[in-house]
C-alpha cells in the first residue's frame, strides 16, 4: 500500500470519529432540550385558544367576589399572558385571582378576552355576555287576614293572623334565610315559610328577615304591624 492511500485512510477514519463524537454530544449534551425547544418555538405560528369558565352556577353569572377564570389551550411555545375586560373598563391581565371589579354594576355586561403565547401569537378577541349579580333575593310577605284598622300608619291585624313569607332570586338560588321576631332569637327559615303569630305576646310586632343568595348577597326586609288583643 502506498503512502497516499494510507493518508486517505487515516483522514477517513478521523472524519468518522469526529462525526460520531459530535452526534454523541448532541444526544447527551445539556443543550439538546433547549435547542429542540428553540426549533419548536420558531415553528409555532398557532395562537392560543381561550375559554371563559362558567361559575358554580353553571352559567356566566358572577357575584361581587367571584374570580374570573379561563382555560387556555397552548401546547407549543407556551402561554405568555391572558387579557380580559368587562364593559367599558380597561383590559386587565389575568392571573386567575382577579375578582369582578367593584365598579361593575349589577346586570348584563360584555366580556372581551384573548391570550398571547411566548412567540407573540395573539388569538382573535373572544366575546361572551356575563351577568354580574350584586342584588340579594326578593322577600315578599302576605297575611292570611285583612287588617282591622291602622295605628299611626301601621296595620293592625286580628288575633289568629298567620304571616307567609316567600323568598326568591331572579338569577341564582336562595342560600339562606333567617328571621327574628322583636328581640327574640334568630330562627332559620326557608324560601317559603309561615309564622303563626298567636304566640306573640307583644302588641307591636317587628319581624326582620335576612335572605342570602348563592353569592351571599343579602336582602334585609323589615315587616312591622300590630296584633289586636
Amino acid at each position: 500500500m502506498d503512502t497516499s492511500t494510507k493518508i486517505y485512510g487515516l483522514v477517513f477514519l478521523l472524519l468518522i470519529s469526529l462525526s460520531s463524537a459530535a452526534q454523541l454530544a448532541l444526544e447527551n449534551g445539556p443543550s439538546t432540550t433547549s435547542a429542540s425547544a428553540i426549533i419548536n418555538a420558531n415553528r409555532d405560528s398557532k395562537a392560543p385558544q381561550t375559554d371563559l369558565l362558567r361559575t358554580h352556577t353553571g352559567e356566566f353569572i358572577f357575584g361581587p367576589a367571584t374570580r374570573v377564570k379561563f382555560k387556555i389551550f397552548e401546547d407549543e411555545s407556551g402561554l405568555e399572558t391572558t387579557y380580559f375586560k368587562i364593559g367599558d373598563l380597561p383590559y386587565m391581565q389575568s392571573d386567575g385571582r382577579q375578582m369582578i371589579p367593584h365598579d361593575v354594576a349589577d346586570g348584563e355586561h360584555m366580556m372581551l378576552y384573548y391570550s398571547v403565547d411566548k412567540q407573540g401569537n395573539q388569538e382573535q378577541v373572544r366575546t361572551d355576555f356575563v351577568y354580574v349579580d350584586k342584588r340579594g333575593p326578593s322577600v315578599t310577605s302576605a297575611f292570611n287576614k285583612a287588617p282591622v284598622s291602622f295605628n299611626e300608619g301601621i296595620p293592625v291585624f286580628p288575633s289568629g293572623t298567620v304571616l307567609s313569607v316567600e323568598v326568591a332570586d331572579e338569577k341564582v338560588d336562595v342560600q339562606k334565610v333567617m328571621y327574628q321576631i322583636n328581640e327574640g332569637p334568630k330562627v332559620e327559615g326557608s324560601s317559603s315559610f309561615t309564622i303563626d303569630l298567636s304566640a306573640v305576646e307583644d302588641e307591636k310586632v317587628t319581624i326582620e328577615v335576612n335572605a342570602y343568595d348563592t353569592f351571599y348577597n343579602m336582602t334585609k326586609e323589615i315587616i312591622e304591624f300590630r296584633i289586636s288583643r
